[in-house]
């Protein structure tokens, strides 16, 4: 019928055992809005993780060998599921053609692609395996990193994928912590390379951030930025805090995010005042963090400013 709504088709690759069962099985089949399709899992291979305890809107079909992909058997699991959702878990070796070029019943419509990549793999399976790797992510605009560190080389991640697929998305999973926060020297808003890294009011978050997580990247560095000063009753003498409220999550959630910062007239900063500081970074054991080591900030210059608009 004209103007029908096809059926959404997501397909979901990747090497066996790089987690895909597992991200359909968090991902998808917990998603609150699945609950009111009628889902088909189309599997063509089993790993580790089994589709257990499904809900009733959720069937499985598994799909043993590679000359089992082809229409009529789609076309039979749809008259027998009448499907309005469609997962298909691929098996990359397979080849993404066997795939593509098998005609899907009329109703349904590929609506994305995503891939999951096993990072403790990754660097062995790309380098021996990079046709089919590059076939997998072709037409991909998601790729999940799972079992990441943060010591992983990221950038060799980013760059061997994007290669390929220079338009998917790129995204970093560690068990311990769940999604990563990765941020690239490259992708920075700023130039590292600049004898002053100046900062606004939309890349001062950014630059927080990436202190926390990267130091060492800053060590040394004079950074400029207007900040409101603070000077906790635990704070030394010569030093107060310098930062900005940032909103976490929503306009209601506010949160001052700011680093100390070692002044010889700290003591003649107004409370509450605004700055603007031009300070060099070190990263150094400080009592205002318990003394823990972190990012403390050796003004070269304090000036008053007026406050900033909203």
């Amino acid at each position: 019928m004209f103007g029908q709504k096809k059926v959404p088709v997501f397909i979901i690759n990747g090497f066996l055992e790089s987690g895909k069962t597992t991200f359909i099985k968090t991902a998808i089949v917990k998603d609150p809005k699945m609950q009111r399709e009628k889902v088909l899992l189309v599997v063509c291979e089993e790993g580790e993780v089994e589709y257990d305890a499904l809900p009733d809107n959720m069937k499985v079909h598994y799909i043993d060998s590679k000359e089992d992909v082809r229409s009529d058997v789609f076309g039979k699991l749809n008259e027998k599921y009448k499907p309005t959702f469609v997962i298909i878990e691929y098996n990359s070796v397979w080849g993404m053609q066997t795939l593509y070029q098998t005609p899907m019943p009329k109703t349904w419509g590929l609506a994305d692609q995503m891939t999951i990549v096993d990072a403790e793999t990754f660097e062995s399976y790309f380098n021996n395996m990079k046709s089919i790797f590059a076939d997998m992510l072709r037409s991909s605009t998601s790729v999940i990193m799972n079992r990441c560190t943060r010591e992983d080389n990221f950038k060799f991640y980013k760059d061997s994928i994007k290669r390929t697929s220079p338009q998917c998305e790129i995204m970093y999973v560690s068990d311990e912590e769940g999604i990563l926060d990765i941020m690239l020297e490259e992708d920075l808003p700023y130039s590292l390379t600049d004898s002053v890294i100046v900062l606004d009011k939309d890349t001062y978050v950014t630059w927080y951030i990436d202190m926390i997580d990267n130091p060492d990247r800053y060590e040394g560095k004079v950074v400029e930025y207007i900040a409101q000063a603070a000077r906790p009753d635990y704070f030394r003498k010569g030093y107060f805090l310098t930062g900005n409220m940032v909103m976490t999550c929503c306009e209601d959630d506010m949160q001052f995010l700011g680093f100390v910062c070692k002044y010889d007239k700290a003591e003649l900063v107004e409370e509450g005042g605004y700055v603007r500081v031009r300070a060099e970074i070190h990263t150094e054991s400080a009592p205002e963090y318990d003394e823990e080591a972190g990012p403390v900030l050796h003004a070269l210059s304090v000036a008053p400013v007026a406050r900033p608009k909203k």
